[in-house]
Formats: C-alpha cells, structure tokens, sequence
C-alpha cells in the first residue's frame, strides 16, 4: 500500500540491521547485540559466528511524528480520506 509506505517513510524510517542480501554468508562479530540479531540453527561456542543472512531484520532510523493541532488524535498516523 503506497500511502501506508509513505508514511512510513516520514514518519518511521527503517534501514536493514545488516546491510547484505539475505541468503549470503555473513560473520557475527563477538559482543553483538541479541536484540537486534537472533541466531538460529546449531548454536554453540562463543562468536565471531559464521552463517547464513535469512531476514536482514529492520532498525528504526527515528521516529517523527508531525506536529498536532490542539484536537487532533495523536494516534491517528494518516487521516482516512473520503470525496464527497
């Protein structure tokens, strides 16, 4: 959906957690974040691991959300719209 996507855009900007094509071999590097990367498969030892990137996951850049007037509802991220 074009318009939820544009929102998003403004309002939440993502960027991959790693910035490689998914299905290539990548390395974890030892103090990694667990939140951010989550090991699957045969995990044993201590990192640097070496895998396969399945899902580059998603990070947010920020969070902006436009300025409200004083009656509007926070929550709503982008207004239906209905012509009359």
């Amino acid at each position: 959906h074009r318009g939820c996507r544009r929102a998003l855009d403004e309002h939440l900007p993502l960027r991959p957690v790693i910035a490689q094509a998914e299905e290539s071999s990548c390395e974890v590097p030892a103090g990694f974040d667990p939140s951010a990367i989550r090991l699957t498969g045969n995990v044993h030892g201590e990192p640097p691991f070496r895998g396969v990137l399945k899902h580059h996951g998603w990070v947010a850049e920020g969070f902006k959300l436009p300025e409200q007037a004083e009656r509007t509802n926070p929550r709503v991220v982008a207004p239906a719209e209905v012509e009359i």
